[in-house]
């Protein structure tokens, strides 16, 4: 009997991913680059959540499908500030543990961004620009800038439609 082998390549999802930094909370950042994009970024029902070994992380996601440009785009959180999982134990000496919440990370490479804001369609760089110089324009941003996705480790992190 013979016997007939399959190859199977898995393409990586190519999208780009702007890096952005700013102390807005969520829904402001999403209502900003609503504004200044004028698009209609929404919640999704569903954020991302990871379970890591200490802890459960929950990551916002807004997104918006543009139908005229077949854009998507998709605002997600990098940080998660939340507090280990714990063990209960019937009796201990030390009833009371001091917990500290400790942040975790969606891309770990980028610790000090805030969002990222993921399109994931093909798109003209010039179109790509203006999209990056609106986002720095907000008030609030402190700096916003293009990542290469092709250098990112986490990218799968970053695979969520």
């Amino acid at each position: 009997m013979q016997s007939h082998k399959m190859l199977l390549e898995v393409e990586d999802e190519q999208f780009y991913l702007i890096a952005i930094y700013s102390s807005l909370e969520e829904y402001k950042m999403a209502y900003s680059i609503n504004k200044y994009l004028n698009i209609r970024l929404e919640r999704e029902r569903r954020d991302i959540d990871f379970e890591y070994a200490e802890y459960q992380a929950i990551y916002a996601l807004f997104s918006h499908k543009d139908p005229n440009t077949y854009y998507n785009f998709f605002l997600v959180a990098n940080k998660f500030k939340g507090e280990p999982k714990r063990i209960l134990s019937s009796g201990s000496l030390f009833e009371e543990e001091e917990v500290r919440p400790q942040e975790v990370y969606l891309v770990p490479e980028y610790k000090k961004v805030d969002f990222f804001l993921k399109i994931s369609e093909e798109m003209k760089q010039k179109e790509f620009n203006k999209l990056l110089t609106k986002i720095g324009q907000i008030p609030q941003v402190q700096a916003a800038y293009a990542v290469d996705t092709d250098q990112l480790k986490s990218k799968q992190n970053l695979i969520f439609e």
